[in-house]
């Protein structure tokens, strides 16, 4: 029991550390895209992280079954290594033990992974949709960059702020340059903020301490105004529903469908729990090596055989899609392929040799 403890303690930390790595690389891309539409003021402050958050949600379900993966390499690269596994064969335990344990770690992440493929994922994926919409649907103000003039959508409107409050809801030294029936109106104001009417729905941006200046020019009838108080309406564009991914459609929706690529996708994660414990199993015999080999010997062929399986799935569920594999052998094929991987190197991994009809002692 405490060989086991060990064994998965020291396992799930290299499981941990290698998925929060993973994780960062694959959402570093992401997060560079958000950042810069923030900066371009296209999308807010405050939806930087919520909209970050949503992808690390979908991005979890590839990334756990190769942390998984490549975290028992490693671990077990160290054991072998420092040739605890050599002493720990030698005290009794035997290569199913080590087995059994690595397989109830990959049954809970397993159960993970299927939590957020089939449910979790695709919620958090019709989520961040329908924040893009309502971010691009957003009032004039979200779209406001310092120190830059920004035009309306229907260009009768520039506004120039020269600062804005971190949450974005105080401007300061405001100058607005606007069309109307009766000439040109340049308003100057201290400060400004935008202030929603509950009653009508409609979003004001109210200028306060500033001058309004109204006329036509080259015309000496101008007229100039103080003003504590200034509301000008913003526009607040229509919700357009974008067009959505299969990967946002709820499964149970892609169960009762009729359409290959529907069937493709309700496949693709069922496939993510499968290879999850798949590949967790195939990393116990795969991380068995020599002390010269290293630590980090086998990670670069663990990552090889991932990409080779990631593929195949790949390019059945491509199958899929065109009608040409049936909905009954969906991407079974392909697991079954990784079973009879499975199969040969735990016969390896257990000395019983790689070929079934050959006896231990006929090598």
């Amino acid at each position: 029991m405490i060989i086991q403890r060990y064994l998965t303690r020291e396992t799930a930390l290299a499981t941990a550390t290698v998925t929060v790595v993973l994780l960062l690389l694959f959402l570093s891309g992401t997060f560079v895209r958000v950042l810069t539409k923030t900066m371009e003021g296209d999308y807010p402050a405050q939806a930087l992280f919520m909209l970050f958050g949503l992808k690390a949600v979908g991005s979890l379900v590839f990334v756990l079954p190769l942390g998984l993966f490549l975290g028992v390499i490693i671990a077990f690269g160290r054991l072998y290594r420092d040739s605890e596994m050599v002493t720990l064969f030698a005290c009794g335990l035997h290569p199913d033990s080590v087995v059994r344990v690595v397989l109830r770690m990959a049954l809970v992440v397993a159960l993970v992974v299927a939590l957020l493929a089939l449910w979790v994922g695709p919620r958090a994926e019709e989520s961040g949709h329908r924040l893009l919409d309502e971010l691009e649907a957003s009032a004039e103000i979200e779209g406001i960059v310092p120190g830059r003039f920004n035009q309306s959508d229907a260009g009768d409107r520039l506004i120039y702020v020269e600062e804005m409050s971190a949450d974005r809801t105080e401007l300061r030294n405001v100058f607005v340059h606007a069309r109307s029936d009766s000439g040109l109106q340049l308003l100057t104001a201290a400060r400004g903020h935008e202030e929603h009417n509950s009653a009508t729905g409609e979003h004001y941006l109210v200028l306060e301490d500033g001058y309004r200046y109204e006329g036509v020019p080259g015309r000496s009838d101008y007229r100039i105004a103080h003003f504590e108080r200034h509301g000008l309406r913003l526009v607040e564009r229509p919700i357009t529903p974008s067009k959505r991914r299969r990967a946002a459609i709820p499964t149970e929706q892609l169960a009762h469908s009729d359409h290959p690529g529907d069937h493709a996708e309700l496949h693709w994660r069922i496939a993510m729990p499968v290879s999850t414990l798949l590949l967790g199993i195939l990393a116990v015999p795969f991380s068995r090596s020599s002390p010269r080999q290293g630590r980090y010997g086998k990670v670069f062929l663990g990552f090889l055989v991932y990409v080779i399986y990631n593929n195949l799935l790949t390019v059945g569920r491509s199958w899929m899609e065109g009608d040409k594999v049936g909905n009954g052998l969906g991407l079974w094929w392909v697991h079954g392929l990784m079973l009879l991987a499975i199969v040969v190197a735990r016969r390896w991994y257990r000395g019983d040799g790689i070929w079934p009809w050959r006896r231990r002692g006929g090598r």
